[in-house]
């Protein structure tokens, strides 16, 4: 890899990501859901991607996406669930 390449960024978050539940006249059973909302990506600090996310998204979700790359410097990616909890993973982006 070399400066101004594009990578490819793949996430893997361990997340039930409770899918809505419906009764048997296929109404919403209402109820506070529990699945990550928001991911974002920070490169040296600056965000450079948001992404929102619903119930539609399988346990477990893997993302991933294209960054390009013009310096060396950290990525991190974020996640937060409806339950208030955030979860983070960050690496170091090296030029060869």
């Amino acid at each position: 890899m070399k400066q101004g390449d594009v990578i490819r960024v793949r996430t893997l978050v361990i997340h039930p990501m409770e899918i809505v539940q419906r009764d048997k006249t296929n109404k919403i059973i209402p109820k506070n859901y529990h699945f990550i909302h928001t991911m974002t990506a920070a490169f040296n600090g600056k965000e450079m991607m948001r992404m929102e996310l619903t119930q539609g998204v399988t346990q477990n979700p893997s993302i991933a996406f294209p960054l390009k790359v013009d310096r060396p410097g950290q990525l991190t990616v974020s996640f937060a669930d409806t339950a208030g909890k955030s979860y983070e993973g960050a690496a170091e982006v090296k030029f060869s």
